[in-house]
């Protein structure tokens, strides 16, 4: 069993060329780090605003959503004529959970239900911004409550502002509150009354729910 996640950017045209080089730079570093710190991750770029990654263990997905919405909401265009739409939302992105037929690095090809599931969901929430988080597994039952906890995440993620959301980001791969502190160049109690502020309590809450569900798969 596999999960993959597909992710667009939210309003990629207000953005100017030079402020999309500077968020795929990014992007390619946030990939670069998940694949460091996530066993049998591969992400790739397939367009300048499109993101496509495959994971070995599904349990992580909504954990490597999170540190992706988060870490492209914390992105601030510094020339964006009309940037609301992608300040507030960031990326879309839909969870696919299945199997996978091909996954080959080499010929840059994955192919499989996992990644049709992911792509497929996505698809759907063009044009609902706002909704812009969603889950695909062959269990319906599951699948209902898994997409009940991400749209409730995802809404506290809609309200939070760029350095909310970096803390989040920071706070999910470190996994030490003290640590996120001394690389943000903040106090410990900044960083806990941010997350407080964010909701941390009920996202991590989410988080224990999803590999609760998802590592009986």
């Amino acid at each position: 069993m596999y999960a993959a996640i597909s992710a667009d950017v939210v309003s990629s045209t207000s953005l100017s060329r030079e402020s999309m080089i500077e968020l795929n730079e990014k992007l390619k570093k946030c990939l670069s780090i998940l694949e460091r710190r996530y066993q049998g991750f591969w992400g790739r770029i397939v367009r300048g605003d499109f993101i496509e990654c495959i994971m070995s263990q599904p349990e992580d997905a909504f954990e490597v959503a999170l540190i992706l919405k988060t870490w492209v909401k914390s992105f601030e265009p510094s020339d964006a004529h009309d940037a609301k739409r992608f300040n507030r939302y960031g990326l879309r992105i839909a969870i696919g959970i299945g199997e996978m037929k091909t996954i080959d690095r080499a010929l840059d090809m994955m192919d499989g239900d996992a990644i049709y599931r992911s792509g497929r969901a996505i698809s759907k929430l063009v044009g609902r911004a706002k909704y812009s988080f969603t889950i695909s597994m062959s269990n319906s039952e599951h699948e209902q409550a898994l997409q009940v906890i991400s749209t409730l995440v995802n809404q506290l993620l809609n309200n939070a502002t760029a350095r909310k959301c970096e803390t989040l980001c920071e706070r999910i791969l470190t996994s030490d509150t003290s640590k996120t502190a001394e690389k943000m160049g903040i106090s410990v109690s900044g960083v806990n009354q941010t997350l407080k502020d964010l909701g941390w309590s009920g996202i991590e809450q989410a988080i224990i729910y999803y590999r609760k569900i998802t590592s009986k798969l």
